[in-house]
């Protein structure tokens, strides 16, 4: 232990707070809360340490600083660790990756003529009055789908507020049947939200409701002779009753809880939430991780805290499967956000914990889903094998994926499947840097020699290749195979089906598999699990490309940004990042501020902040 060290863990404070250990070279490698720091931060380094957290024994060793921070209480520990989890992301903390931002449906009732909308921040819809929100849904498609489908049934407007406004005289939909135009005063007010109203009856699951009260209407448009009337109101029972019914959960209080659950096996745990509204399941979702080598109860304690630290939708009630020492001061932080109380409970019986109990075959249904049995993984792979007809199981598959913008920031990517699952430390990112245009056969060929041959030396092949194209991209690994003398390794080109207009109909082809020397694609059965196999790596390959080219993309002109200022060039725009961190922290940024920063005079801090203020 440094001398430094030691006198940072005599210095501790006994007061609730956030500590952050540091390695040799100054990174956060792990960030921890605890109601009293001297004793929680000490007690990792004492002999008689009663920690059985595996992972503690590989972390303790490569600290060399900690630095600590003070709050007031648990829950403002509890706000900060979340808080710095996320911007560090050190690696022995369990973080989310994806940070899923759950879309809802909003709609303004205080608006003369509302529509719904699809959104995504929440927080300050929370404050606004007369809001409805609907949701959680994970699946912003599927939303939008179904808001199409309503306005195809309820003529509500589609336009923005400002064309709202500004129309004199009504689009194509009035003509169509698919807007009553009130940008013109076709309808009244009164007429409009009755017609609002019947959307959120079909939004909250009161389809009975709303069928008997068209019913009605339709009754009395017949009786009037206004038989126009009459069938748009059949019309309008006749989608509603089909549309597709969502999972119900029988509950006498209609209260809006979130439902969760794990299933630990092997090197993963499977987290599964459900978000039930007013007594029926909206939707649900599910994450993995890889507890290396931390119980499950201590992933999903974690997992909890950092899902509700963004501005996801709080419902009144979380249940949960296990205890956990931060239910208190979690529920104290989102009953403040919410506005009202939260309710943290593990229920052991009745209906509540039935609910986690279906949380917990979902979990393991989603488990099994996502990673398979070995039974299962086997089968998938040798259907793979025959199908196709491979010289070996591919055990070990490469994938490889360009992306670029007229040529320019192209990169290249490579993931790797080991036994069906993604080896994310052997992904592979490349710059290409010997083709200057938009030619993606060049940039493929740069790829892959520049990845056969470190294979080659370290004696690293897979049993099977696969290229993201058809025959142009596999004639290119075909070259290089042969140009490196590459024998016993499978190669396949993967293109993916198309949507083709032939008169009315839309025709989707089939995924189709390319082989060397075969002039005809292989196509596999589309519900057959081998192809979903790899069109699920080729999709990987594909996102793990995008995902770098979009990084590139920003740091160019996040640099651009600072270096177009005259006066500015890569040492100051460095410095520039360096104390202010980002370049929207120096946009916000007072004269002052950005002349206290070295090599910067006060006439190009007067530049800088010209630039990013030209109207003062």
């Amino acid at each position: 232990m440094t001398a430094l060290l030691q006198q940072q863990l005599a210095e501790l404070p006994d007061a609730p707070g956030v500590y952050m250990m540091k390695d040799s070279r100054s990174e956060v490698i792990y960030v921890g809360k605890a109601k009293s720091l001297k004793p929680r931060v000490r007690s990792y380094f004492q002999e008689s340490n009663s920690d059985t957290r595996e992972f503690i024994r590989h972390l303790v060793p490569k600290v060399e600083r900690i630095d600590h921070v003070v709050t007031s209480n648990e829950k403002e520990a509890l706000i900060l660790e979340n808080n710095l989890i996320k911007q560090f992301k050190p690696r022995f903390n369990i973080y989310l990756k994806d940070d899923k931002q759950y879309v809802s449906i909003k709609i303004n009732m205080s608006h003369p003529f509302p529509r719904p909308l699809v959104v995504r921040k929440r927080k300050e819809d929370r404050q606004e009055k007369d809001v409805l929100l609907f949701g959680p849904y994970s699946s912003a498609s599927k939303v939008r789908s179904t808001l199409r489908y309503l306005n195809r049934i309820f003529p509500l407007r589609e336009c923005s507020d400002y064309v709202l406004t500004h129309r004199s005289r009504p689009c194509p939909l009035y003509e169509m049947r698919r807007c009553d135009a009130p940008c013109v005063d076709k309808v009244t007010t009164e007429n409009y939200k009755a017609m609002v109203d019947e959307v959120v009856m079909v939004l909250k699951g009161k389809n009975e409701e709303l069928v008997a009260l068209l019913t009605e209407k339709m009754i009395a448009a017949s009786q009037a002779l206004v038989f126009e009337d009459a069938a748009r109101y059949r019309d309008q029972i006749q989608s509603i009753q089909h549309i597709a019914e969502r999972q119900s959960i029988e509950s006498s209080d209609f209260v809006d809880r979130d439902v969760f659950a794990f299933h630990a096996q092997g090197e993963f745990i499977e987290i599964q939430a459900m978000f039930i509204r007013r007594g029926r399941l909206e939707d649900l979702t599910s994450y993995s991780f890889r507890p290396q080598d931390r119980s499950p109860e201590e992933v999903f304690g974690s997992f909890i805290n950092l899902f509700y630290s963004e501005a996801r939708m709080i419902p009144a009630e979380i249940l949960l499967p296990v205890e956990s020492e931060d239910v208190e001061p979690l529920a104290e932080y989102l009953s403040e956000q919410k506005g009202r109380k939260v309710q943290i409970l593990v229920p052991q019986r009745g209906h509540k914990r039935r609910l986690v109990e279906l949380a917990d075959v979902n979990a393991a249904n989603s488990f099994k889903l996502r990673h398979g049995s070995p039974e299962m993984n086997r089968q998938i792979l040798n259907s793979l094998q025959i199908d196709i007809g491979l010289g070996a199981i591919p055990e070990h598959i490469e994938c490889f994926d360009i992306s670029n913008i007229g040529g320019e920031l192209a990169v290249g990517s490579m993931v790797t499947f080991k036994s069906c699952a993604p080896d994310k430390k052997n992904y592979r990112h490349y710059k290409i840097k010997t083709v200057h245009q938009s030619d993606d056969f060049a940039m493929m060929y740069e790829v892959l020699t520049r990845r056969y041959i470190k294979a080659l030396e370290e004696n690293d092949l897979p049993n099977l290749t696969i290229i993201d194209g058809g025959k142009g991209q596999l004639s290119v690994a075909v070259r290089v195979f042969e140009e490196l003398g590459i024998t016993g390794v499978d190669l396949i080109g993967l293109a993916k089906s198309r949507r083709r207009q032939r008169g009315e109909k839309t025709i989707i082809t089939d995924e189709r598999v390319f082989k060397p020397n075969r002039p005809e694609p292989i196509v596999l059965p589309r519900d057959s699990a081998h192809l979903r196999y790899l069109a699920r790596i080729r999709d990987e390959a594909h996102r793990f490309a995008i995902t770098y080219h979009r990084k590139l993309r920003e740091a160019v002109y996040k640099k651009r940004g600072l270096t177009a200022i005259p006066g500015v060039g890569d040492v100051i725009r460095k410095r520039l990042i360096k104390q202010f961190g980002h370049v929207a922290s120096v946009r916000l940024a007072s004269v002052e501020e950005l002349a206290a920063v070295q090599g910067v005079s006060p006439v190009l801090a007067e530049k800088i902040f010209e630039h990013f203020h030209p109207d003062g």
